[in-house]
This record gives structure tokens, C-alpha cells and sequence, in this order.
């Protein structure tokens, strides 16, 4: 076997640690597509926008890549919904374990959805090593608000300094938990990645929550939305995960970064704007998921002149064409050092997901190996 045919094996064959993915659906509303519409294995798009998934390039492509995954070929998208539906009706878990080889362990952020998905431990049957925790921080806040709005509070307690203790305590508990192997930010929704590396006062913190009450209700949730409170949540994460690396606890925050649904401000989605925080907290490991992309050659620019800063590979596969999957890779691979490259498949919901990306993924990095 010569080095090529050896590379080309170790590529295909490699068992992969999925860096970044979210909890699949139970078997019960896995083929409700109604609620959960199967064209978002390959689409950000949601409502009126993701009908149109069926005419671009990754529907298209997973259409004639899944018949390998089902077992029986398929030809149009007709087909890969009867399918699923068949082997969601016979064989789930069967479909997860052939969705998922090659995959030695899952690192999941398991707050997107708490309603119709299985428990991140559930999914330990499936790899060969324990699923981790990857712990949202602003789900971590909204459901701290929730429960603190809950409760009858003593006369003259502030609602603030009751809401900074808890969060504190819980980045603290997420810390000495062994399940837990990183934190996760989607900041870049909320109010932009343009994180203020400096801390606002007591005061604006105060108001920036009374704006986030006023907003929401013990029934619906609170949704935190407000630019100063959100920066402290970031800059309080950075700060423990710093002062904790000193003793040997190593944890990672992840920032979601480009590609995601339409209520991201795309200009703020930059990993650029990401640069002062960087420069504020150089001992904090950082992972810029989702490729960045579009912006893939700023986020490897990072990753290559910060120490702490890692670049996902994640998301674009399969949710882009297979020419700027390779495009990606190879943006990646310019200047970032491959000890700073992480994988994931952002697999969430459907197997599919998972079982897409990895093929996807494998396909690109043999074609744009750099010994070829």
C-alpha cells in the first residue's frame, strides 16, 4: 500500500470525535413532518423558505447519497421520506447506529430543544466512548430567570444579585462536572459577536434585566436579548474558564459563528469581531464553530496568529454544495495549523444529519488532501 492508498484508508477509516452536535428526536415524532420537516438535514431555512430546499445543490446530492445510508436506492426526495419513515417504524435505533459508525463519541449541546428529543446519555448506546456535555450559557440564564421569577422573593432582594449568584454558581457546578467538557455561546444571535471585552456596571446590568423581564412571563420564558447582559454572560464564562485552566480544568468556550437561521445579523456573524475578546482573554480556549462561513479565511486567520483559538469544521457539511465544502476545507487549511482544526457534524434531530456530514467530510478531506 503506498502513501496515498495509506492516507486514503486512514481518512475513510479514522474513528472521529463529533465535536459540536445536539440531541436526535424520539422515536414517536421523528417522522412527524409537520414539526420537523426533513429538508433541514440539508437547510437553514425554516417556514415558507425551506420549501424551496428541494431545488439546491445538498438536497439534491443527499438525495442520491442516502440510498447507501437506507439500504435501497432513492431517487428523488419522495423516496428518502418513505424511507425514513420506514426504518423510523421498524428499526430507529437502527438507523442511528448505521447513521452514526465511525463516530467514537459525541460532544452534545443538549439545550437547543428540551421538548421531543432523547437525553444526551441515551445516546451513549450508539458510540463506543460516554456522550459529554457542551452547556449553553444563555439557556443556562433563561431558565435561572424562569425559576427565579417563580418563587416569592424577601422584601428588598434584588432580582439582580439574586440572578448574577445563581449564574455564577452554575458555570461553577458546570466546572467541577466531569460530564461537562465545554461551554457553549449563541451570542452571535442574540446581539452580535461583537462582545465588549470590558465589563458594564452594576447599574446597566440591572436595567439590561429589567428590559429582559419586561419581556417575557414565567409562562413563555425570557429570552436574553439585551447586549450588556449578554456580554457579561460571556465575559463571566471567560473569566472562571481562565481562573480555572490555572488549576489544571480545562474547558473550552464555543461561539456559534456564519451560517445559521434568519434572525442572525450576518455582518455581526463575523469571527473578526470576536478579536478584541480574544485579545482580552488569551488563556481561554476558544472554538469558533460551524466553519465560520462564510467568513472561513478570517476565523482561520484568528486560529492561527491566537494560541487559544481553535476552528471548527462543522455545519457546512451537508448544508452547502460539495465544490464549497471543498472550498471550505481548503480556505481552513491556508494558514490555520492542523492542530487547531476540530471536526463536528452539528448533527441534530435526524440521524441523517450525522451520517451526511461525516460521509461528506471524509469525501472532502480525501479530495483536498494536500499530499495529492
Amino acid at each position: 500500500m503506498d502513501s496515498l492508498d495509506s492516507l486514503r484508508h486512514l481518512v475513510q477509516t479514522h474513528p472521529l470525535i463529533d465535536n459540536h452536535a445536539h440531541n436526535l428526536l424520539s422515536r414517536d415524532v421523528a417522522a412527524d413532518y409537520d414539526s420537523y420537516p426533513l429538508e433541514s438535514i440539508t437547510s437553514e431555512a425554516h417556514g415558507r423558505a425551506l420549501e424551496n430546499a428541494q431545488t439546491t445543490l445538498p438536497l439534491l446530492r443527499a438525495v442520491n447519497q442516502l440510498g447507501e445510508l437506507y439500504g435501497t436506492p432513492c431517487a428523488n426526495w419522495d423516496d428518502v421520506l418513505a424511507a425514513h419513515t420506514r426504518w423510523v417504524q421498524q428499526d430507529y435505533d437502527g438507523l442511528i447506529r448505521r447513521s452514526l459508525v465511525g463516530t467514537h463519541t459525541l460532544l452534545l449541546d443538549d439545550l437547543l430543544s428540551d421538548e421531543d428529543v432523547e437525553s444526551y446519555d441515551w445516546h451513549d448506546r450508539f458510540t463506543a466512548s460516554a456522550t459529554k456535555r457542551i452547556v449553553r450559557i444563555e439557556a443556562v440564564a433563561a431558565s435561572l430567570l424562569r425559576d427565579i421569577m417563580s418563587v416569592e422573593r424577601t422584601p428588598g432582594e434584588s432580582v439582580w444579585s439574586t440572578f448574577r449568584t445563581q449564574f455564577l454558581n452554575a458555570l461553577d457546578h458546570a466546572m467541577d462536572d466531569p460530564v461537562v467538557v465545554g461551554f457553549k455561546s449563541v451570542i452571535c444571535y442574540r446581539t452580535g459577536l461583537d462582545v465588549d471585552p470590558h465589563s458594564p456596571d452594576e447599574e446597566l446590568l440591572t436595567a439590561s434585566l429589567h428590559r429582559i423581564l419586561d419581556l417575557g412571563t414565567r409562562k413563555s420564558g425570557y429570552r436574553v436579548e439585551e447586549k450588556p447582559l449578554n456580554d457579561w454572560l460571556v465575559q463571566q464564562t471567560l473569566k472562571l474558564i481562565t481562573f480555572r485552566k490555572r488549576a489544571g480544568v480545562v474547558k473550552p468556550l464555543q461561539f456559534h459563528t456564519g451560517l445559521g437561521d434568519n434572525d442572525i445579523n450576518l455582518v455581526k456573524a463575523n469571527p473578526a469581531c470576536l478579536q478584541p475578546l480574544i485579545m482580552q482573554y488569551p488563556d481561554a480556549p476558544i472554538v469558533l464553530l460551524h466553519s465560520a462561513y462564510p467568513y472561513t479565511r478570517a476565523a482561520g486567520y484568528l486560529a492561527c496568529v491566537y494560541p487559544n483559538v481553535y476552528l471548527d469544521l462543522g455545519e457546512v457539511f451537508p448544508m452547502v454544495s460539495r465544490e464549497a465544502e471543498e472550498t471550505v476545507l481548503r480556505e481552513s487549511l491556508e494558514i490555520t495549523p492542523t492542530n487547531r482544526l476540530l471536526w463536528s457534524t452539528d448533527g441534530h434531530f435526524f440521524p441523517e444529519t450525522f451520517w451526511l456530514a461525516n460521509k461528506q467530510f471524509r469525501q472532502a478531506l480525501e479530495t483536498v488532501s494536500p499530499y495529492r
